[in-house]
């Protein structure tokens, strides 16, 4: 079961990954925020080059995540350190 999602039981957030589906993401719709600072206590969370942080400070979004044919949108809320934001610009990135 995949929690913080809006449909717990529908297709999983990162199953367009392993079928090589293409994506889109927004990142000014409704309930996305910025990049802002927060302090990320649990090993969970994997920044946007694929790397797992805890106990730091870090940047988090969050988007929607759009694929397929545009019917499915999840919510994806994003990690990433300020070297992440310098190397990867702003451009579409969900790692799992």
């Amino acid at each position: 079961m995949n929690w913080n999602r809006s449909i717990n039981w529908n297709i999983k957030l990162h199953g367009y990954k392993k079928q090589k589906m293409e994506y889109t993401i927004i990142k000014d719709g409704a309930d996305c925020y910025p990049w802002r600072e927060v302090f990320v206590w649990w090993p969970w969370a994997t920044t946007i080059s694929g790397n797992r942080i805890w106990w730091r400070k870090v940047y988090k979004r969050k988007v929607w995540v759009v694929w397929g044919t545009g019917f499915h949108m999840e919510p994806e809320t994003q990690y990433a350190t300020a070297f992440d934001l310098l190397t990867y610009d702003d451009k579409n990135i969900v790692k799992a």
